[in-house]
């Protein structure tokens, strides 16, 4: 009997002993999993860290990446229309004429002049003056009225044109038959109706007067050409005073002038338009060789403008953009064209938007 009962006291104990061995070997599994359980939280908090760093990131670089995708097909879409229009060839439109593809639309030209016609199929769709086309476009909107004070073939005439709409009017002068034949066809062309196109020069006073006709095409004025361009022929042309020319009742807000050294005699001829449209813009060229030759000093030239309350912008032909200069940041252009604009209004900011 007792050797039973040792028996089993041996055998309870030895089972207490696996017992506590078992007790001992899960305590060790629960530290060693709540170890690894911790290192696990540990982890997962620095996961949640990156990853809110990570939004914070993207948060910041995506305006920009997604506003740079988006702006890729305005980027590229103007770049293949201008690629799609340059690679057209000239069309021969009518006897010693050609028709070139520009951004607005067909423009015809005469043949006889190989430089001409090099110089527009080699341009970019802007024309001769890209900047001054942008800029002019920039300063117009549908219904608004334009005059184009020797238009030549008509590239900027197009382009005000297509600004200004149905809705609004343009009237081009150019007293020159070979360049207003072309702006004839274009305008016809294009179907541009609102274009009141006439063959009369634009100056200070009414009635026929002297114009010598340049061999080189667009250098043509009311005022003697330098012998150095060749022999000039001189015609009689009509001279109007826009103030005339324009109806009463019509509106102005933009007027290009481009002739040769006469912008003065232009201005002279519009003090009605100037007082009767206080927001208008007139863009001009600017030629110091043009005033020395017709003897108007370039202080006078400036002092014409801004007698009217003008200041004036020089304009990048490279992106169209402007800014305001004096005098003295002329020193040395050969040439340059002037946006001038009355300060405060709404064309000096469309000017500078």
């Amino acid at each position: 009997m007792h050797g039973r009962l040792n028996e089993v006291t041996g055998e309870v104990a030895r089972r207490t002993d696996q017992l506590a061995d078992r007790l001992e070997t899960l305590q060790r599994s629960n530290e060693a999993q709540a170890e690894l359980l911790r290192r696990m939280s540990d982890d997962l908090a620095r996961a949640r860290e990156r990853i809110e760093g990570l939004e914070d990131t993207l948060r910041h670089r995506l305006p920009p990446i997604e506003q740079a995708i988006g702006a890729v097909p305005a980027m590229f879409g103007p770049r293949f229309d201008e690629l799609e229009m340059k690679a057209r060839p000239p069309v021969p439109y009518g006897p010693g004429r050609i028709a070139v593809r520009l951004a607005d639309g067909y423009v015809v030209a005469p043949d006889r002049d190989p430089a001409v016609v090099a110089q527009l199929v080699n341009a970019t769709t802007g024309g001769f003056e890209p900047g001054t086309r942008r800029c002019l476009v920039r300063l117009l909107e549908p219904g608004m009225g334009v005059a184009d004070v020797g238009a030549h073939i008509g590239l900027l005439t197009v382009a005000a044109a297509r600004a200004v709409g149905p809705a609004g009017k343009v009237f081009a002068f150019e007293p020159e038959d070979e360049p207003r034949g072309c702006l004839e066809r274009t305008l016809h062309l294009n179907g541009l109706a609102w274009v009141a196109l006439s063959p009369a020069a634009a100056g200070r006073a009414s009635g026929p007067q002297t114009f010598h006709v340049s061999p080189i095409l667009g250098h043509s004025s009311l005022y003697a050409l330098p012998s150095d361009e060749g022999e000039a022929r001189a015609v009689t042309v009509e001279v109007v005073r826009l103030d005339d020319a324009v109806p009463r009742r019509q509106r102005l807000d933009v007027v290009k002038i481009d002739v040769e050294g006469a912008e003065l005699d232009v201005l002279a001829g519009m003090p009605r338009l100037l007082k009767a449209n206080p927001d208008i813009a007139v863009i001009a060229e600017y030629g110091p060789s043009h005033l020395k030759r017709v003897g108007i000093a370039p202080k006078a030239w400036m002092d014409a403008f801004r007698a009217h309350g003008f200041r004036a912008h020089a304009i990048s032909e490279i992106d169209g953009s402007a800014r305001r200069v004096a005098l003295k940041d002329l020193a040395r252009v050969e040439s340059v064209n002037l946006a001038f604009v009355r300060p405060g209004g709404a064309a000096e900011r469309r000017l500078l938007a």
